[in-house]
C-alpha cells in the first residue's frame, strides 16, 4: 500500500507544491524523470521510475487477485495512480511551455487560489529586461513555396533560436510567424517572503547583456551550419523563386522597462510584455535591412555591455526614432557567415535530446561562474573567430575616424575615409 498508493500521493502533493511555488520548475520535472530513466534503465532513481517498476512487477499479480476476488477495492488501481502522477507532470510542463517565463505569475496566483476559480487576467508588473527580436528573411516567398511544410520550416529555425537563447539564460516569449521575441530578464532576489525585486548589480547586468548579444551571434552561426536548414538551399521550388536561397535572419536588441502580464480576455490569454522598449527591439530588427547589417544594437544596451564586448561593437549611426526625442546610437558587430561549413547531423532520438538538455544546463551554470567571462568567447569560440576573421584593428580604427568626420558634418572627408574602410573590408572578404 505504501509503495503503490501512499508514496505516489505524497509525491504528487510535493510536485504540485513545487509548481505552486515556482511554475517554471514544471518544465524541468518531466525532463528530470526522462534523464534519470536514460542514465540507468536497470536502476530507476526517481519516484515515478521506481513506481513504474513496482507497478510492472505487481500488475499481473494485482489483476489476478482482482479477478479472483471481486470484493470492493479499498484503494485506487495502482496503474491509475501512476497515470495521475505522470499527468500532473505533463500538465505542469505544458503550462510552463505555453505561458513561458512571463506567465509564471499567472500560474502561481491561480494555484494559490483555493476556491477552484480560474482568473488568468491578473495585474501586470513592471520589470527590467533585455528584449531581442529576430526575423526570418524572405518569409512570404518561402511560405508561398513551402505551403503546408512552412510549419516544419519555422519550427526547425525556432528549435535553433530557442535552444541557444536558453543556453545564454534568455527565454522565448512570442513566436509571431516569421519573428521571435526573446527576453533576458534581470535576475530577481527575495526582499521578503512575498516580494521580489530585480538586481541592481552592474556586473550581473553586464554579464546578461553580453549573453544576449552572444546568443544572437551564435544563432547566426548555427543557422548557417545547420544540416537541417541546408536542405532548403537545394529545394528546387525555393531556388527558382529565390536564386541561391539560404536561410537568413535579422536581429535587434534593446534594453529597458516593460509591463509583464496577461494580454487578452477570458477566451484567450497570452503572457507577454507591453512597452515602447519591446517595440524598439522590433524596429531595430526591421532597420537592419536599411543599414545592410544582420544585427542592430541600441546605445542603451551598449552602455551596459562589459568594456571588452564594447570594443567589438561598431557605431554606424545616431538617429531619433519614432516616439522619442533623444537621439539613439545604433551599433552592430561585424560578422561574415557565408563561408561557414555545414556541420554533420548529430545523434537523434530521446537519449540524444536528454543529453543535449544536460549539456545546456551545464553550460548555463558555467557561464554564470565567476571564473567565466562571456566576452572571452570572442577570442576562444571557433564560430566567432571564423565569422570575424575579416575584421581587423586597422579597419575598425579607419571606420571610426570616418564616422567621427560624419558626425562632425565633414561630409566629403567622411565619405573618402569611409570608402577606404569599405574597401579594406571587401579586400579581407576576398
Amino acid at each position: 500500500a505504501n509503495e503503490l498508493v501512499l508514496n505516489p500521493i505524497e509525491r504528487m502533493i510535493a510536485k504540485v507544491e513545487k509548481i505552486r511555488q515556482n511554475p517554471m520548475v514544471a518544465a524541468k520535472l518531466g525532463e528530470k524523470e526522462a534523464e534519470e530513466a536514460e542514465k540507468d534503465p536497470e536502476e530507476p532513481k526517481s519516484g515515478v521510475a521506481r513506481y513504474s517498476r513496482a507497478v510492472t512487477e505487481n500488475i499481473t499479480r494485482y489483476r489476478f487477485n482482482k479477478n479472483k476476488n471481486n470484493k470492493k477495492k479499498k484503494g485506487p488501481d495502482p496503474y491509475e495512480t501512476l497515470i495521475l502522477e505522470k499527468t500532473i507532470i505533463k500538465i505542469g510542463g505544458l503550462l510552463a511551455l505555453g505561458f513561458g517565463e512571463a506567465g509564471g505569475e499567472i500560474i502561481a496566483n491561480n494555484m494559490k487560489n483555493s476556491d477552484g476559480g480560474l482568473n488568468a487576467m491578473v495585474a501586470g508588473r513592471k520589470i527590467q529586461a533585455i528584449f531581442g527580436f529576430c526575423d526570418i528573411r524572405q518569409f512570404t516567398d518561402a511560405t508561398e513555396v513551402l505551403r503546408e511544410n512552412v510549419m516544419m520550416f519555422v519550427n526547425q529555425i525556432a528549435e535553433i533560436v530557442h535552444s541557444i537563447v536558453d543556453t545564454f539564460s534568455g527565454a522565448a516569449n512570442k513566436n509571431i510567424g516569421d519573428a521571435f521575441l526573446l527576453v533576458w530578464r534581470f535576475p530577481e532576489k527575495d526582499r521578503n517572503m512575498e516580494v521580489k525585486e530585480q538586481t541592481e548589480d552592474a556586473a550581473i547586468k553586464a554579464k546578461l547583456a553580453d549573453m544576449s548579444v552572444m546568443a544572437f551571434l551564435k544563432i547566426m552561426a548555427a543557422i548557417n551550419r545547420s544540416s537541417v536548414l541546408a536542405q532548403y538551399r537545394t529545394n528546387k521550388a525555393l531556388c527558382n523563386r529565390i536564386p541561391n536561397y539560404k536561410v537568413k535572419m535579422g536581429f535587434g536588441l534593446h534594453v529597458g522597462w516593460a509591463i509583464e502580464g496577461a494580454i487578452g480576455s477570458k477566451f484567450k490569454v497570452d503572457a507577454s510584455y507591453l512597452s515602447p522598449n519591446v517595440n524598439m527591439a522590433s524596429r531595430l530588427e526591421a532597420a537592419t535591412k536599411q543599414f545592410g547589417v544582420p544585427l542592430l544594437i541600441s546605445g542603451a544596451l551598449f552602455d551596459i555591455f562589459t568594456p571588452q564586448t564594447q570594443k567589438h561593437c561598431r557605431q554606424i549611426d545616431c538617429v531619433t526614432v519614432k516616439g522619442s526625442n533623444e537621439p539613439m546610437p545604433l551599433l552592430t558587430i561585424d560578422v561574415r557567415t557565408d563561408h561557414l561549413n555545414i556541420k554533420e547531423p548529430g545523434p537523434q532520438g530521446r537519449h540524444a535530446k536528454a543529453h543535449e538538455r544536460q549539456l545546456r544546463e551545464i553550460e548555463k551554470t558555467r557561464m554564470w561562474s565567476h571564473r567565466f567571462s562571456v566576452y572571452s568567447m570572442f577570442d576562444s569560440d571557433p564560430d566567432l573567430i571564423e565569422m570575424r576573421e575579416h575584421v581587423t584593428e586597422k579597419f575598425m580604427s579607419t571606420f571610426r575616424k570616418g564616422y567621427a568626420l560624419y558626425e562632425a558634418g565633414e561630409w566629403q572627408q567622411a565619405r573618402d575615409v569611409l570608402e577606404k574602410a569599405k574597401k579594406m573590408l571587401e579586400e579581407e572578404d576576398g
